[in-house]
This record gives structure tokens, sequence and C-alpha cells, in this order.
């Protein structure tokens, strides 16, 4: 089934959580002591970012604008 990136935002966090995990491991960068890790979904990107000095997962973005893909590029994963 294909989410639409207005059905990702209407999910409960839980549920972003999981569909993100279904999604295409784009790369991943480091930024202000968080590992974030970019998905391609579909036809959307998320963002997850995770603390690793707390272990928790920090926060979840997702976006449509190619060119917040800048981050990764250049990354073989």
């Amino acid at each position: 089934m294909m989410i639409t990136h207005y059905d990702f935002l209407n999910m409960n966090e839980a549920e972003q959580y999981a569909a993100v995990w279904k999604g295409t491991f784009l790369g991943d960068r480091r930024e202000a002591g968080l590992w974030i890790q970019c998905y391609s979904l579909e036809n959307f990107y998320v963002e997850v970012y995770y603390d690793a000095n707390a272990n928790r997962l920090a926060r979840i973005r997702s976006f449509t604008k190619i060119d917040q893909l800048a981050p990764y590029l250049g990354q073989s994963s």
C-alpha cells in the first residue's frame, strides 16, 4: 500500500516510525549531537533523529522537496 505524505502526517508517532522502517535508507549524518537517518517513502522523505547519549529517538521530520536531501548527497550506503 502506497502512503502519501498527507497520510504520513496524519499518523501517530508510533505509526510513523513503523512506516519509516519500510522505506528505503538513503544515508545518515550527524548534527548537534544527534544521528539523523534519511529514508525515502514513495513520494516523500523522512528524517529520523536519534539521540545516542539518551539512547532514544528524538524526533521525526518529513519533507517533499528534493533540495532538502543536499546533506546526504555524495554518500554511498
